[in-house]
């Protein structure tokens, strides 16, 4: 469970460039406590951590064993970025399992653990989770720009065919220890060499690409991976010194991802000096497509993709995890008036919610009677607009209770042309009060002179005596001439049925 009211006891292990700049950071974040630092510089051990990052005195000794560290300090979550390799990494992974620490490192061959338990000592997942220790590798990259937040993007389409993530890195802005590991000044030959000796290029790309496809649930039948060195065209400067023309100015790397000799995945990095226009695209082919384009710094993205994790990785289950396995909430930052473990469970829900937190969390009272009235200001009646709705359907025992419902076609059909018919109806009646009753009466005059003796007996001459002396009768003759042209053809119509028993 979070404590989020209790600062997370931390200590970092390395005091490199990445690591100084946690440090300062650490001490302006309200989730953590800074309580120990290793370094194995003899320069630095023995000092006050202040005296490094430049801060003044802090009181937060420098060791140079990672052991007395986690023995004096007790850290909760010890933060690694000493070393980009595995082996490197595995001793100290080991002393965290002892003492209980979990471990957040920046550690690039790390972040995918499946591809890295060759290099580290077998059992180390059952030994973590014995331990109930979490071991997460993180970062802007491997670990964020271009793993995750692909991952997360996707979650936005479907039926994904292709997906590509290019991230261009001006390296000018960037710090020596950056630079170097590009390659910039070498010669092409040089380079070369370094390629094989695997001292030069990105650790993580393969890491990465294999994040991208658990995350999509894609097995790849096969993948690839190319580093090619980009040469300056002219003549540049960078923090290691001067870089002329035909020199490596930095790198172009590459992976790709098949499925059935299909490339599903592409990753392509460049980091470079004089870098016009550095960015991260991600681009996915799916039902929509997706397209994102922003610029991610590297280096302050690390510090806080770092320390974001060291907030979660409490709250995680033990063993081997990545990026992926991170919940996306991050553990909220409250006062620190914490008298009251009720009061502050309240605000917790009500600052979730959006709302800001009461200044006294720890009255419970205040608390719910906020909350109370937060919840009947949400749930006022919107405005009223006159929307196209069906009217209620009731349930059928007339009490009243509707269920409305979205209307199909067919119901907004007849809703519109019912109204129009009952008017024109209404319309007619008005023009013409009496034609419905006199039809009415000409068709039974009809059938009784039809079922009479005497017009049975008449035969064809009776029948048109019998019509002439109706046409012809009483004052309104002139008025029922028209009915009497209906009486004939009705009388057609039922010459032709078939004829009754009594005929």
């Amino acid at each position: 469970m979070v404590r989020l009211y209790d600062r997370i006891r931390i200590g970092i292990v390395g005091l490199g460039w990445i690591g100084q700049e946690i440090a300062r950071a650490a001490f302006e974040d309200a989730r953590v406590s800074l309580v120990g630092v290793v370094d194995s510089d003899p320069t630095k051990a023995g000092r006050d951590l202040g005296e490094i990052i430049g801060e003044g005195r802090l009181g937060v000794p420098i060791d140079a064993d990672v052991g007395a560290m986690l023995s004096r300090a007790r850290p909760e979550v010890a933060v690694i970025c000493s070393t980009s390799s595995v082996e490197a990494l595995s001793p100290t992974l080991e002393l965290c399992i002892e003492h209980g620490a979990h471990v957040v490192t920046t550690c690039e061959n790390m972040a995918d653990p499946d591809s890295a338990l060759s290099q580290l000592r077998p059992g180390i997942e059952e030994r973590a989770r014995a331990a109930d220790v979490v071991i997460l590798a993180t970062g802007v990259n491997p670990g964020f720009a271009m793993d995750r937040l692909p991952v997360t993007l996707s979650q936005a389409t479907r039926n994904i065919r292709r997906i590509r993530v290019v991230r261009v890195v001006d390296a000018s802005t960037r710090r020596a220890q950056l630079q170097a590991k590009i390659g910039v000044g070498m010669t092409p030959q040089a380079f070369g060499d370094a390629i094989r000796n695997g001292t030069v290029g990105h650790a993580g790309l393969g890491s990465s690409l294999r994040l991208v496809s658990k995350g999509l649930g894609i097995s790849l039948d096969k993948t690839t991976e190319a580093l090619s060195p980009l040469l300056a065209d002219t003549a540049t400067t960078s923090t290691l010194g001067a870089v002329p023309a035909g020199r490596v100015r930095g790198i172009y790397q590459i992976a790709r991802g098949y499925r059935t000799r299909r490339e599903i995945i592409t990753l392509e990095l460049t980091m470079a000096l004089d870098e016009p226009e550095p960015r991260d695209t991600i681009d996915i082919v799916g039902e929509p497509p997706i397209h994102f384009e922003g610029e991610l710094p590297g280096d302050d993205c690390t510090v806080a993709t770092v320390l974001s994790a060291v907030s979660v990785v409490v709250t995680m289950s033990p063993g081997l995890r990545t990026v992926l396995d991170v919940p996306l909430e991050r553990p909220e930052e409250p006062e620190r008036d914490t008298t009251s473990s009720a009061g502050s469970a309240a605000a917790i829900v009500l600052e979730r919610s959006g709302t800001q937190i009461p200044k006294k969390a720890d009255a419970v009272t205040d608390a719910v009677s906020f909350r109370r009235s937060r919840s009947a200001t949400l749930t006022e009646e919107p405005p009223t607009v006159a929307p196209l709705t069906a009217a209620p359907l009731t349930d059928g025992d007339g009490d009243g209770d509707a269920r409305t419902k979205r209307p199909g076609r067919a119901e907004v059909v007849s809703r519109k042309r019912r109204p129009a018919k009952e008017a024109k109806t209404s319309k007619e009646a008005k023009k013409k009060p009496g034609k419905a009753s006199v039809r009415a009466k000409t068709k039974a005059d009809a059938r009784s002179k039809r079922l009479s003796p005497d017009a049975r007996g008449s035969g064809r001459p009776g029948g048109h005596a019998g019509a002439g002396a109706g046409a012809g009768a009483g004052p309104s003759a002139g008025a029922d001439a028209k009915p009497s042209n209906r009486r004939t053809a009705s009388s057609t119509k039922r010459v032709r049925r078939k004829p009754r028993a009594g005929d």
